[in-house]
Formats: C-alpha cells, sequence, structure tokens
C-alpha cells in the first residue's frame, strides 16, 4: 500500500507541474495592471531624403519591462506589438512598413521590439525570436515564450517574476514613389501620434503604448552653393557694325554658373537689378566706349535662348538647370551679348561692366 500511495502522489503533483503558466507584462514590478508610455523622437535636423532608400535615420530606445505569470492554463502567453490602424497606413508591399503621412508618398517607417529573454525558469525562450515588428502579419508581430524548467506551479494569483530592459528600433525608408520635389520643406510627425500597443494578446495584464513624437522635417528644396567664371569676354566688334545693326546681339559668349549640393530639383531665381541698366542691357559704367551695354539671358533645355530680364527677377524653371539627380549638382547655362543704349552715342572705346548676379531659391 505504501508504493501506490507514493505512484498516486507522484502523479498528482506531475499534473501540477504541467498546468499552463500565463505570460504577461507590465511596466512595473509592483503592480501588474499597469500602462506604460514609451514616446520614440526621430532627428530634430532637417533630412535630405531621396526615392528607393533604406535604414534611414535609425534609433533605438529602451524601456523597462517586467514580466508577469499566473497558473492557468485560460491565459495568453503570446505578446503582440498590434499597430492602431486608424493612425497609420500599412505599405502594400512590405509587412513591416507604415505610411508616415499622406502628404509624403513614398516616405515610410518600420518599429520594432526586442524584449530580453525569460529566464528559463518559469519560461523559455522566445518563438519566433526577437525582434517582433508593429505590423498586421501574425507571422511577425507577436511571439511566445517556451515552457521553462518550473512554470508557474504555486502561483496560483498573478506573479511578477523578472525584470528587464526592452529596446525599441525606429528607422524610414522610401520607395520609388517618393518625390523630394514635393515632399521638400514639409514636416510629419506633428506632435505625437500613437503607433501601436505592446500586450498580451488576451489583453491580461499592463501594457505597453507607443508614440512617435516629431516633427520630422525635410529639407527644403535649394542649393549649397553657386559658383561661375569671374570674366566674360565679349571679344572685339567694329563700330560700324554696331551702327549698322543697333537692334541686333553681337559677340554672343556663353558660360555656365554651377549650382553646387542641390537638393529636390528647385527652381531658381536670378535677381540683375542691384545692377544700372537701360534698354534691359547693363551699362557701361566703367569702360569708355559709349552707347553699348551687355544683355544677359540663359539657354533652355529644349535649347532656344531666352534673355533676362534686368529690372526684375526671373524664375528658371528646374527643367532648364541640368541637374544630375535629385541631390547632386546643376547647370544654367548662360550667355551674354554687346547691344546697342543709344545709338547716337557710339563712341569706339572699351567694354567693362562689373555685374552682380543674385542666385536664390524661390
Amino acid at each position: 500500500m505504501k508504493s501506490l500511495l507514493l505512484c498516486i502522489l507522484t502523479i498528482f503533483c506531475g499534473s501540477t507541474w504541467a498546468a499552463g503558466c500565463g505570460f504577461m507584462i507590465s511596466p512595473s514590478a509592483s503592480s501588474l495592471n499597469e500602462i506604460g508610455y514609451v514616446t520614440i523622437t526621430p532627428s530634430a535636423s532637417a533630412q535630405s531624403f531621396l526615392p528607393s532608400q533604406t535604414d534611414l535615420l535609425p534609433q533605438t530606445q529602451n524601456s523597462t519591462i517586467t514580466y508577469w505569470g499566473r497558473n492557468q492554463n485560460s491565459v495568453s502567453k503570446t505578446i503582440i506589438l498590434k499597430p492602431e490602424d486608424t493612425v497609420f497606413t500599412a505599405d502594400p508591399n512590405n509587412i513591416k512598413g507604415w505610411l508616415v503621412d499622406s502628404s509624403v508618398p513614398g516616405l515610410y517607417f518600420i518599429l520594432s521590439v526586442n524584449m530580453p529573454q525569460p529566464n528559463g525558469t518559469n519560461w523559455g525562450n522566445f518563438s519566433p525570436a526577437m525582434p517582433i515588428y508593429l505590423s498586421s502579419n501574425s507571422s511577425i508581430n507577436q511571439t511566445t515564450p517556451a515552457s521553462g524548467s518550473w512554470g508557474c506551479a504555486s502561483s496560483k494569483n498573478d506573479t511578477y517574476f523578472q525584470t528587464g530592459t526592452m529596446t525599441f528600433s525606429l528607422s524610414f525608408y522610401t520607395t520609388a514613389a517618393f518625390d523630394p520635389a514635393q515632399a521638400a520643406g514639409k514636416q510629419v510627425l506633428v506632435g505625437s501620434k500613437r503607433a501601436g500597443t505592446l500586450d498580451n494578446t488576451q489583453d491580461s495584464g499592463g501594457e505597453f503604448q507607443i508614440f512617435l513624437q516629431g516633427p520630422l522635417t525635410i529639407s527644403t528644396a535649394g542649393c549649397g552653393a553657386f559658383s561661375a567664371d569671374e570674366t566674360v569676354n565679349l571679344g572685339e566688334i567694329p563700330l560700324k557694325t554696331l551702327q549698322a545693326s543697333p537692334d541686333d546681339e553681337h559677340n554672343k559668349k556663353t558660360f555656365q554658373v554651377t549650382l553646387k549640393n542641390c537638393y529636390a530639383k528647385p527652381t531658381l531665381v536670378v535677381n540683375l537689378s542691384t545692377n544700372q541698366s537701360k534698354n534691359n542691357l547693363l551699362t557701361n559704367n566703367r569702360g569708355s566706349a559709349k552707347g553699348v551695354g551687355v544683355g544677359l539671358g540663359y539657354t533652355t533645355a529644349s535649347n532656344t535662348s531666352q534673355r533676362l530680364n534686368l529690372s526684375n527677377p526671373n524664375t528658371i524653371d528646374a527643367k532648364d538647370l541640368g541637374y544630375s539627380s535629385s541631390a547632386g549638382n546643376g547647370i544654367l547655362n548662360m550667355f551674354a551679348i554687346l547691344g546697342v543704349t543709344d545709338k547716337s552715342a557710339l563712341s569706339a572705346g572699351s567694354v567693362d561692366i562689373p555685374a552682380v548676379i543674385t542666385l536664390t531659391n524661390p
């Protein structure tokens, strides 16, 4: 009878150990049903994003997490990073991606969390392995710890077991749909926006609400610097040629202005109104020749010549600026011509005109 009694006790104890060990999380070691708040703030500096880029502005943020359990089969062991679907729209071509803002097509973010491994006694390693991602896809947005060597045999009530540090990771990427010219100068994630919740799949225990806090600023369209030839030599011309054709453009000479470190293929504003001019020609205020001046213009992408208005700002379209890419250099192909400002005053001599060309972005 003693051997039989021992066998019964062994079976009874084994059954107790096999009972489920629910897995729950909380921001607190003293209270289970608490809400933790995690706010991730992207870089505040302006960003010059381009199409089809990955792993932009990667950053991490740590937060304390505690593990709790209860000896009860009906308590879920699965933890999920679920999205707030009304705030962000999923990337239809990437199960991890979320559109940052509808005003900037093609700019997405990826958010994940890496939770510390359980202690092995109450629960084993997570499966699938960390990290899990903010996603609507169950293959990557949730994980379940394996059974531990002991479980929660003596834990009839919610019991704290472990404290650790989890790490959230945030990064951005762009698709081919991202248009720097359309996005330039915009701010997204203005204010705090809730991205998702880290929780038990049955809402048991505590949770963590994750927010993205901007603003994330996209660089304005513009160029970092401009450079041009310092001197344009128009050569020589007989006085009688000017007298015979006072309305023509003479001695056309081309030169280039290089637009350096440009973003988003900006338009360009050219202003020469600070210079003295007459009949839309710069006056020869340092040369000895009389009745002559110099006109300026540029060559368009269709290879046509366009004279500049010397009295008012001139806006030159991006297509006429020869940009190498959305983030690179451009070329403004300009020309200078000799013209007549006053036929009756024409006289031979030199032409020497210092001119200030102001180049700005709109």
